[in-house]
């Protein structure tokens, strides 16, 4: 209840900023998010992103990293839901000067995105396109060739 606010920006036909309570902004801020998001270009073509936000710039530490643990959790909660769905999800960090207020036109300062969740739009049977992908969360887990004997890795 303490923690930051939720908001989805969603693509498609009417693309905006959306909250439980309403719409926040119209237009694709996809691309914006992107470049706020270390410039993680994949980021413009998700079919979501799912952003915490509503952290002040001049919080104190213990509110700032209260914020930044309540929102990953609940990205966390939101990616297992999502996964549940059969809907593809990769969390999103790095936020570098992402003011979300002050691209409202509010104060600045005071409603920094924290964390994120972009999520893939489900699969349409009508659609001749395919959704670009999100990349995995994951590295590549293929297995290194295994090392002669007595050259293992030792603790």
């Amino acid at each position: 209840p303490d923690g930051p606010a939720w908001a989805a920006e969603v693509g498609g036909d009417t693309p905006g900023l959306l909250t439980a309570a309403g719409t926040l902004a119209s237009g694709d801020a996809r691309p914006t998010l992107a470049r706020w998001a270390a410039g993680q270009r994949w980021i413009a073509t998700a079919g979501a992103v799912l952003v915490a936000h509503g952290c002040p710039a001049d919080a104190p530490p213990a509110v700032i990293r209260g914020s930044h643990l309540a929102a990953g959790y609940a990205a966390g909660a939101a990616q297992a839901h999502a996964t549940a769905l059969g809907l593809r999800s990769r969390p999103i960090g790095s936020w570098q000067q992402a003011d979300l207020g002050a691209a409202l036109g509010e104060t600045p300062g005071h409603d920094w995105i924290v964390h994120g969740l972009a999520l893939a739009g489900p699969p349409t049977p009508t659609s001749n396109t395919t959704p670009a992908p999100i990349p995995s969360a994951r590295p590549d887990h293929r297995q290194a060739p295994p090392a002669p004997p007595g050259k293992e890795e030792r603790p």
